[in-house]
C-alpha cells in the first residue's frame, strides 16, 4: 500500500490502483493459503474472492463482491493494463 500512496502523490492513478490491486490479491492468496494451503494461479480478485467465500465468511464476502463489483472489476482494468504494458513479451515482438 506504500506505494499506491506513492503513486498517487505522483499522480499516476493506474499504477496505484495496479498496487492496490495487487496488494487486495496477496491478502485474499494469503487467506486462502492459510485455510486450504493452497489459491489458483489467477490475477482475477474477484476469482480470488468467490473461491474464499466458498470456504470462509460466505455471506459477508459475497455481499462485499456485489456491493463491488463495479470498483473489484475496475481494479482488475487497472492491474491488466499496467501489467501488459510492462510486460516484455508484448503482441507482435519475436
Amino acid at each position: 500500500m506504500k506505494d499506491a500512496l506513492e503513486d498517487l502523490k505522483r499522480e499516476d492513478y493506474d499504477l496505484a490502483m495496479f498496487h492496490i490491486e495487487q496488494a487486495c490479491q496477496l491478502i485474499v492468496k494469503a487467506k486462502l493459503l492459510d485455510l486450504t494451503g493452497y489459491f489458483e494461479k489467477t490475477h482475477s480478485l474477484r476469482k480470488l474472492l468467490s473461491d474464499l467465500s466458498s470456504i470462509f465468511k460466505k455471506d459477508e464476502i459475497e455481499k462485499f463482491v456485489n456491493e463491488n463489483w463495479s470498483m473489484l472489476r475496475n481494479l482488475e482494468f487497472a492491474y491488466n493494463k499496467v501489467a501488459k504494458k510492462a510486460s516484455p513479451f508484448k503482441a507482435g515482438m519475436n
